[in-house]
């Protein structure tokens, strides 16, 4: 079963969560670490549970927490070449994982196929989920 939850949307910050019954990530951060972690709190989750970060572009209320969040807990952080080059001095210190836009990964028992999408950003993406039995779109 995959379920998701949004920590919040907005131009003050975005961040959401997906789940399968063995894999928990976040999809960007837009939220400091200390709104973070209250949004998490709020849905009965902790930050130790979650798996990392994929991301889907560089706009600040997207990445905003992405990097200061993962290199406090040492997660991976999966995003494109295009994003990560916007983001490159904000990443130092962080397990930063490229993906090819157009090939799916996994994360756990998450598969992740990220699909190109057009906006104002280097290499934005949005991303389906898979737990094998059931798929979930997230779009911002």
């Amino acid at each position: 079963m995959i379920r998701f939850a949004s920590l919040g949307s907005g131009s003050g910050g975005n961040a959401r969560r997906v789940e399968s019954d063995a894999s928990c990530l976040l999809v960007d951060c837009g939220f400091g670490q200390r709104e973070t972690l209250r949004r998490l709190a709020r849905l009965g989750r902790r930050v130790e549970d979650l798996a990392g970060i994929v991301v889907t572009h560089e706009h600040g209320d997207h990445v905003g927490g992405v990097f200061p969040l993962a290199r406090r807990f040492g997660f991976p952080v999966w995003l494109t070449h295009g994003t990560w080059s916007a983001c490159m001095a904000a990443a130092a210190g962080v397990d930063v994982r490229i993906i090819d836009s157009h090939a799916s990964f996994a994360v756990g028992a998450l598969e992740i196929q990220p699909f190109p999408v057009p906006h104002d950003a280097r290499e934005p993406v949005q991303y389906v989920f898979s737990d094998g039995e059931r798929r979930l779109g997230v779009l911002t």
